[in-house]
């Protein structure tokens, strides 16, 4: 079967759950199909059959949403109702042998048409629509755009010639968005010339995500370029207000729940630690929802007993080369706690960068200790087959997992948390906040000029 690229990311469509069910979307989906001679020689093209069904988050199927069969010319047509824009899986059969399955996309008031013949779907099955049709010009335009990256990457191009194909492939994404605007498409385009003019200027940038706003998705956008670069040049304040603004203009309640998560977590990341408490009491006053609920949790949780300047939790355990590690024994040392499975691909595929943090802090004194919350000893011992082993790290049996993840409130992998030589949090780190952990070391060290 012809393979689909799916162009959208795990946050392409945000997925915090509102207290009321939304009305669902509604579009139409029709198509024709036929059956090979060597196949079927009666020219009877019936039975096959198409289901699209959602999934949750755990790509596990939770809802049939469209099924319908084809009659004996090939064709079938019906509605079907769903709850928010995005890809969901088709499945094709025919008298109920499974021939595959395919992502298609449903948006509101589309109409996606769906053709093809048997056996041979790999070469002739086709989707159209007016949100298929934008995915396959922004794919084409990818394709073109990563080979001249390729190019780069490999030298063929001169310094003076890279900025000038930048600004063309900024301008070529940003056509997408105004030839197909409203699709996804063409908000991933938007998103793409955004990130590309964040290179060389944040000004237009900033015009950019503010024409593509307020759609959902661009909110997210902004909150991942322009927010950063507005606190960079104009400070917290500035930041502060920029996401009031965006609160205001989102067009979903999703949208602005999401923008005031954010401003929460920028007061605590910035030791506001007050203004980060009020901020929660009046999310928690205005959404209600059992997501929401939860986050808040995990928030007032972290902002009670893991916020900049408290004292870290009491932690032991004893380390593979027979070490009894415990938060007394470390005082006077600044160090990185890491709490993750090694089995995890972000912690594998950041290894490097905390090797290279590890090389330039320890001539300052920095030590980092590993928690891995691996099952087993042989994915730990496999780990380190193919790397160096150049910190010290917890033996599995010699700690508590639960306690270990209720004390740290560790709901991301990986976490980190990055102490001070008297105990305390100076931060703790979800993901690879690594620009944040520099800062953060630069200032723990700040008294034995570390590198800036």
């Amino acid at each position: 079967m012809k393979q689909y690229i799916l162009l959208i990311t795990a946050a392409c469509l945000m997925t915090v759950a509102c207290s009321n069910d939304p009305e669902p979307l509604e579009t139409v989906v029709s198509g024709s199909f036929t059956v090979a001679d060597s196949l079927d020689e009666d020219g009877d093209y019936s039975g096959v059959g198409f289901t699209i069904v959602s999934r949750d988050s755990a790509n596990a199927l939770t809802d049939t949403l469209f099924n319908e069969v084809t009659d004996k010319t090939g064709r079938f047509e019906g509605v079907v109702q769903f709850p928010e824009s995005k890809y969901y899986t088709l499945f094709i059969s025919r008298n109920d042998i499974d021939l595959g399955n395919i992502g298609v996309i449903l948006a509101d008031q589309d109409s996606l048409f769906i053709s093809g013949e048997l056996p041979n779907l790999n070469e002739t099955l086709t989707l159209s629509s007016k949100e298929h049709d934008a995915m396959k010009t922004l794919a084409r335009v990818d394709k073109g755009f990563n080979r001249v990256s390729a190019f780069a990457r490999s030298g063929a191009l001169a310094d003076s010639q890279i900025l000038d194909e930048v600004k063309k492939w900024s301008d070529l994404y940003w056509e997408v968005y105004n030839n197909h605007e409203g699709t996804i498409a063409s908000y991933l385009a938007a998103e793409k010339s955004a990130d590309l003019l964040n290179q060389w200027n944040k000004d237009e940038m900033l015009n950019r995500i503010d024409e593509a706003l307020p759609a959902e998705y661009m909110v997210s956008v902004a909150l991942n370029l322009a927010k950063p670069y507005i606190a960079e040049t104009k400070g917290f304040d500035a930041a502060s207000r920029y996401l009031d603004s965006l609160a205001r203009i989102s067009n979903t309640e999703i949208a602005s729940e999401v923008v005031k998560r954010d401003k929460i977590m920028m007061y605590f990341d910035s030791s506001r630690v007050k203004e980060a408490k009020e901020l929660l009491e009046n999310y928690e006053g205005e959404y209600s929802s059992s997501s929401s609920k939860k986050w808040a949790r995990r928030i007032r949780y972290d902002l009670n007993y893991l916020a900049p300047g408290v004292t870290a939790p009491d932690f032991s355990f004893i380390t593979m080369d027979g070490e009894t590690i415990t938060n007394e024994s470390l005082r006077g040392d600044v160090f990185i706690l890491e709490i993750s499975p090694l089995a995890n691909a972000e912690y594998q595929n950041e290894y490097d960068r905390t090797m290279v943090i590890h090389e330039i802090y320890k001539n300052y004194g920095l030590k980092i200790f590993t928690i891995p919350l691996d099952q087993s000893e042989l994915t730990v011992e496999g780990f380190f087959e193919a790397r160096r082993k150049v910190w010290s790290v917890a033996k599995l049996g010699s700690f508590d997992v639960q306690n270990i993840i209720q004390k740290f409130n560790v709901v991301q992998i990986p976490t980190r948390l990055l102490i001070d030589k008297n105990g305390a949090l100076i931060r703790k780190y979800e993901h690879g906040e690594f620009e944040e952990v520099i800062q953060g070391l630069n200032q723990a060290f700040k008294d034995n000029n570390s590198p800036s």
